[in-house]
């Protein structure tokens, strides 16, 4: 008569159920770590880019409106520089009508044409004639150490140029 067949055992390598030792699965933890830990510094400078980018895009939202309300009504409209923002000032209107409010920590800077030095926003006012003509001007948008910085085109009131640091 033959004897059973003995279970396969845990330490013999090719039969039974294998799990994971302790040493593989601390190592593939250090792994994810390791990739997280470098996303993270990588996301945080995508992010400020996405932040300083809507601000402009919102400003030249308001420069394009301005200048198609200008042309449209045969009235000088313009967009108003503030401490925390800018918003736009139709044809006719004592009050802007749209406004546009800067994030948290951000601050901005305006180069007009004419300056030899850049002004802080108080109230200034960028005037889009019924040609559609406006003034020339330049714009600094920063956040701590990054800054995004556009050139408007007085002809279009789009975007001419653009520079930007986003450490």
């Amino acid at each position: 008569m033959k004897s059973p067949r003995p279970a396969a055992s845990i330490g013999r390598p090719g039969r039974g159920a294998r799990g994971y030792t302790l040493l593989e699965i601390a190592l593939v933890v250090a792994i994810i770590v390791l990739l997280v830990g470098a996303a993270v510094p990588l996301s945080s400078g995508f992010i400020r880019e996405q932040r300083l980018r809507d601000a402009v895009r919102e400003l030249l939202v308001l420069a394009k409106t301005a200048r198609t309300e200008a042309m449209t009504t045969g009235r000088a409209s313009e967009v108003v520089f503030g401490k925390r923002g800018f918003s736009l000032r139709r044809p006719g209107e004592e009050e802007p009508s749209e406004s546009v409010k800067l994030a948290r920590g951000m601050s901005y800077q305006l180069f007009p044409f004419s300056a030899d030095k850049p002004m802080r926003p108080d109230g200034q006012r960028w005037i889009f004639q019924p040609t559609g003509l406006c003034e020339p001007l330049s714009v600094r948008i920063m956040e701590n150490e990054a800054w995004i910085e556009v050139r408007f085109d007085p002809l279009t009131a789009g975007i001419e140029d653009e520079s930007y640091s986003i450490p």
